[in-house]
Protein backbone atom coordinates (compact mmCIF):
# COMPACT_ATOMS: atom_id res chain seq x y z
CA UNK A 1 0.00 0.00 0.00
CA UNK A 2 1.29 3.43 -0.58
CA UNK A 3 1.28 6.21 1.41
CA UNK A 4 -0.81 8.21 -0.46
CA UNK A 5 -3.31 5.46 0.26
CA UNK A 6 -2.85 5.09 3.43
CA UNK A 7 -3.63 9.28 3.73
CA UNK A 8 -6.74 8.90 2.15
CA UNK A 9 -7.74 6.01 4.19
CA UNK A 10 -6.88 7.61 7.43
CA UNK A 11 -9.24 10.37 6.40
CA UNK A 12 -12.33 8.08 4.77
CA UNK A 13 -12.66 7.10 8.17
CA UNK A 14 -13.76 10.35 9.61
CA UNK A 15 -16.19 10.70 7.01
CA UNK A 16 -17.77 7.51 7.31
CA UNK A 17 -18.36 8.05 11.02
CA UNK A 18 -19.50 12.15 9.78
CA UNK A 19 -21.70 10.69 7.78
CA UNK A 20 -22.90 8.06 10.26
CA UNK A 21 -23.99 10.21 13.22
CA UNK A 22 -26.01 12.46 10.60
CA UNK A 23 -27.93 10.42 8.91
CA UNK A 24 -28.68 9.41 13.07
CA UNK A 25 -29.42 12.76 13.80
CA UNK A 26 -31.56 13.12 10.88
CA UNK A 27 -33.55 9.75 10.81
CA UNK A 28 -34.92 10.33 14.44
CA UNK A 29 -38.40 11.07 14.68
CA UNK A 30 -39.92 13.25 17.43
CA UNK A 31 -41.34 10.17 19.35
CA UNK A 32 -39.49 9.80 21.99
CA UNK A 33 -37.69 5.63 23.07
CA UNK A 34 -37.57 4.98 26.60
CA UNK A 35 -34.70 2.75 26.48
CA UNK A 36 -35.22 1.74 30.18
CA UNK A 37 -38.80 0.57 31.36
CA UNK A 38 -42.12 2.62 31.14
CA UNK A 39 -44.14 0.86 34.09
CA UNK A 40 -47.87 1.01 32.91
CA UNK A 41 -51.15 0.12 34.38
CA UNK A 42 -50.97 -2.79 36.86
CA UNK A 43 -47.54 -4.78 36.57
CA UNK A 44 -46.94 -4.40 32.93
CA UNK A 45 -43.87 -3.09 31.71
CA UNK A 46 -42.19 -2.32 28.65
CA UNK A 47 -39.86 -0.33 26.32
CA UNK A 48 -39.89 1.52 23.39
CA UNK A 49 -41.74 4.66 22.24
CA UNK A 50 -43.63 6.75 24.71
CA UNK A 51 -47.13 8.43 25.06
CA UNK A 52 -47.79 11.40 26.55
CA UNK A 53 -48.54 11.41 30.37
CA UNK A 54 -45.94 7.99 30.67
CA UNK A 55 -42.57 7.99 32.98
CA UNK A 56 -39.49 6.10 31.71
CA UNK A 57 -37.42 4.48 34.38
CA UNK A 58 -34.13 4.98 33.57
CA UNK A 59 -32.76 1.70 34.33
CA UNK A 60 -28.64 0.68 34.13
CA UNK A 61 -28.97 -2.97 33.08
CA UNK A 62 -25.81 -3.69 33.55
CA UNK A 63 -25.73 -2.87 37.31
CA UNK A 64 -29.20 -3.31 38.26
CA UNK A 65 -30.11 0.00 39.35
CA UNK A 66 -32.52 2.71 38.89
CA UNK A 67 -30.60 6.14 37.14
CA UNK A 68 -33.59 8.31 37.77
CA UNK A 69 -37.00 8.83 36.05
CA UNK A 70 -38.48 10.95 33.01
CA UNK A 71 -41.23 12.18 31.74
CA UNK A 72 -42.23 12.36 28.04
CA UNK A 73 -41.61 15.92 27.63
CA UNK A 74 -38.16 15.49 29.58
CA UNK A 75 -37.57 12.90 27.67
CA UNK A 76 -38.16 14.37 24.15
CA UNK A 77 -36.08 17.30 25.18
CA UNK A 78 -33.48 15.18 25.48
CA UNK A 79 -33.50 13.41 22.31
CA UNK A 80 -33.72 16.85 20.78
CA UNK A 81 -30.55 17.75 22.77
CA UNK A 82 -28.99 14.27 21.73
CA UNK A 83 -29.98 14.77 17.96
CA UNK A 84 -28.27 18.42 18.32
CA UNK A 85 -24.96 16.94 19.36
CA UNK A 86 -25.18 14.45 16.65
CA UNK A 87 -25.41 17.19 13.83
CA UNK A 88 -22.39 19.00 15.47
CA UNK A 89 -20.15 15.83 15.97
CA UNK A 90 -20.97 14.61 12.89
CA UNK A 91 -20.49 18.09 10.77
CA UNK A 92 -17.18 17.92 12.81
CA UNK A 93 -15.75 14.98 11.64
CA UNK A 94 -17.44 15.16 8.19
CA UNK A 95 -15.41 18.85 7.82
CA UNK A 96 -12.10 17.25 9.11
CA UNK A 97 -12.52 14.15 7.03
CA UNK A 98 -13.06 16.20 3.53
CA UNK A 99 -10.70 18.86 4.55
CA UNK A 100 -7.95 16.21 5.03
CA UNK A 101 -8.98 14.63 1.62
CA UNK A 102 -8.85 17.74 0.22
CA UNK A 103 -5.28 18.47 1.21
CA UNK A 104 -3.77 15.00 0.87
CA UNK A 105 -5.45 14.75 -2.75
CA UNK A 106 -4.28 18.51 -3.53
CA UNK A 107 -0.89 18.17 -2.17
CA UNK A 108 0.10 14.86 -3.98
CA UNK A 109 -1.57 16.37 -7.19
CA UNK A 110 0.27 19.24 -7.40
CA UNK A 111 3.87 17.27 -6.93
CA UNK A 112 2.84 15.05 -9.58
CA UNK A 113 2.50 17.83 -11.88
CA UNK A 114 5.86 19.31 -11.24
CA UNK A 115 7.28 15.54 -12.12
Amino acid sequence: MSFRGLLLGLFVVPVVVGGYFLTQAATADGTPQCDGIIEEYGDQERSGPMKPGETCDLYDFADGRSAGTRTYEQQRKAQDADAGRDYWTGGLWLAYGVAGLTVVTAHLGLKRRRA
